[in-house]
């Protein structure tokens, strides 16, 4: 399965990297995208899931490029809530979770 992590972080510490390593360790081929460094354009635009590990005021900045993804899921971890985004998602027919991606992973769920 192909998955970006939206909001990518090298520190050891922040979910967005245990999620990369554990989606890595399952064997997922993953995509990390740090929205402070990274050019979106330099992303592929196909995913089978997107997981998002930032805040509603950096998803609204991004949100042209991460409505105009192809993926068929996209799971808003703890705190990346945005009701707003989730629902223009739902009308283009994505599948929108808000769960955790490391415990949706450890359990079998993803």
């Amino acid at each position: 399965m192909k998955v970006l992590v939206f909001g990518y972080s090298d520190n050891p510490d922040r979910y967005s990297y245990l999620a990369a390593k554990l989606l890595e360790d399952y064997k997922h081929e993953t995509i990390k995208f740090n929205p402070r460094i990274d050019d979106p354009k330099s992303v592929d635009n196909n995913f089978d899931t997107v997981t998002l590990y930032v805040s509603k005021p950096i998803a609204d900045k991004f949100q042209d490029f991460l409505l105009g993804l192809n993926t068929k899921r996209f799971i808003f971890n703890p705190g990346t809530e945005n009701d707003q985004l989730e629902e223009k998602l739902k009308i283009k027919g994505v599948d929108v979770v808000r769960g955790c991606t490391l415990v949706m992973l450890r359990t079998s769920q993803f």
